[in-house]
C-alpha cells in the first residue's frame, strides 16, 4: 500500500465498490436465467464498471491509480478476469469497447504482468 492517505483511501473505494457493488452485479448477470431480464442486469455491471474506467481515465492509467500497480489492481483484476471469462463463455457477452477503453487497455496491461499470469487459473478451469 502506498503511504499517502489520499491513495489509499481510494484504494479502499475501489475495493469496497467491487466487493458490494460490482461482484453482485457481475454474478446476478451470470447466474440469472430470465433471458428477458438479461438487458437489465448486463446494464446493472456495466454502470458498476464505469467506476472503473472513471479511475483509469482520471488517473491516466495504465492502473487504476497511475503507473503504480496497486492492491486495487490486484483486488479488481480477478473479478474482470472471470467476468471475460465466465460471461463471454455462458452470456456472449463481451466488454464494449466503446463504453470500456480504458479497462480493456487495463485488463491487457495487468494480463501482461508476471504475476497475474502466475496467479491466475485457466480459462478452462475458470469455467469449470
Amino acid at each position: 500500500m502506498p503511504s499517502d492517505p489520499f491513495i489509499r483511501a481510494k484504494i479502499r473505494l475501489l475495493n469496497d465498490h467491487c466487493d458490494n457493488i460490482f461482484a453482485k452485479t457481475q454474478f446476478t448477470y451470470l447466474m440469472n436465467q430470465d433471458t428477458e431480464k438479461d438487458e437489465e442486469l448486463c446494464t446493472e455491471m456495466e454502470n458498476a464498471l464505469d467506476m472503473y474506467e472513471k479511475a483509469l481515465i482520471e488517473s491516466k492509467g495504465p492502473y487504476l491509480l497511475g503507473k503504480e500497480f496497486t492492491l486495487a489492481d490486484i483486488h479488481i483484476v480477478p473479478f474482470i478476469q472471470r467476468l471475460v471469462i465466465t460471461l463471454g463463455h455462458w452470456k456472449q457477452y463481451e466488454l464494449p469497447k466503446e463504453k470500456f477503453p480504458s479497462l480493456l487497455v487495463w485488463i491487457d496491461a495487468c494480463l501482461s504482468r508476471e504475476s497475474v499470469r502466475e496467479s491466475s487459473m485457466s480459462k478452462e478451469k475458470t469455467i469449470e
